[in-house]
């Protein structure tokens, strides 16, 4: 079995999420670590992040060797060798109130079976006794919910509380997975409502006249910035202020990459001026890095 990587869950509400709370949905806890898929090919553990294969000498995180070190993972995929399994490795990113032994840790979220030489995701009931029969962690279930409206899911965002120090203090989000849903395209895509975002989106209003300003101010949040930002720090290791345009780069990347559509459907197909979107972008940006990375103990020229 080749590398495959992890599918974008999408936001709630674009449309390639479209009809997933029709039906049965499953609503579990969105942790703020590195992705991470673990595999058999010719009956060696491989490991990739959620662009790349790594190994121990071009790790991600560290996350390859917790793998390696566990023969957990190797005894899994020796008795079910067509199982890919998907989870979150715990390193710090903008969320750094989980519980001191819940760090450096991998927590399947997601087992897809590969028997019958295409993928079906294994539903949450297949998949738990499975892996802990394996003494393999995962994140739990918070609720099923039938037909749920997005008033009803926003009730669970306080509920994400999974590995918290604090119960009272919710994480980041909740991933929503209908195990019976394909999209209009043919696809099984889970779809994710973040808690940061969600009080945003309340907040903020749809401007015809200022497109570019509305898009900095709705998509381009602070814990947005953060998440990129730790994703650059973990994967360079050493800092080097050579990286400031590799943050800038990464930021904006991933803004247009995760939102273009969602902003042609909510500014009703917009005139956007990306150079004005890009200037406006990196200022917000280096003002959110110059913070974020003064918490690390670095000054920036700016």
């Amino acid at each position: 079995m080749e590398t495959t990587f992890y599918q974008h869950v999408e936001r709630l509400g674009n449309d390639e999420v479209q009809g997933i709370l029709d039906g049965m949905v499953y609503l579990f806890t969105k942790l703020d670590g590195t992705n991470i898929g673990i595999h058999s090919e010719n009956g060696e553990v491989k490991v990739n992040s959620r662009k790349r294969a790594i190994a121990i000498g071009c790790d991600n995180a560290g996350s390859c060797k917790y793998v390696m070190d566990n023969p957990k993972f190797a005894s899994y995929l020796k008795a079910h060798p067509q199982h890919y399994l998907y989870g979150e490795f715990l390193v710090p990113h903008t969320i750094r109130s989980y519980s001191d032994d819940a760090w450096r840790k991998v927590y399947i979220f997601d087992v897809v079976d590969y028997s019958d030489g295409y993928p079906r995701y294994l539903t949450y009931e297949e998949y738990q006794p499975l892996l802990e029969e394996y003494g393999i962690e995962y994140i739990p279930l918070i609720a099923k919910l039938e037909n749920p409206t997005e008033a009803q899911l926003s009730e669970y965002l306080q509920r994400s509380n999974f590995l918290q120090s604090d119960a009272s203090m919710p994480g980041e989000g909740i991933v929503l997975k209908n195990y019976g849903f394909r999209n209009e395209y043919g696809r099984t895509t889970w779809a994710k409502l973040v808690r940061t975002e969600f009080k945003m989106q309340k907040k903020c209003k749809v401007s015809a006249v200022d497109v570019e300003h509305g898009i900095v101010d709705q998509y381009l949040t602070t814990a947005f910035i953060e998440k990129e930002l730790a994703k650059v720090l973990n994967d360079i290791g050493t800092w080097n202020n050579k990286y400031i345009g590799r943050c800038l780069g990464t930021v904006w990347h991933e803004l247009i990459v995760e939102n273009t559509w969602d902003i042609v459907k909510k500014f009703k197909n917009p005139k956007i001026d990306f150079g004005v979107l890009n200037v406006l972008a990196n200022e917000k940006i280096k003002q959110v890095m110059s913070k974020f990375f003064k918490e690390q103990g670095i000054t920036l020229p700016f």
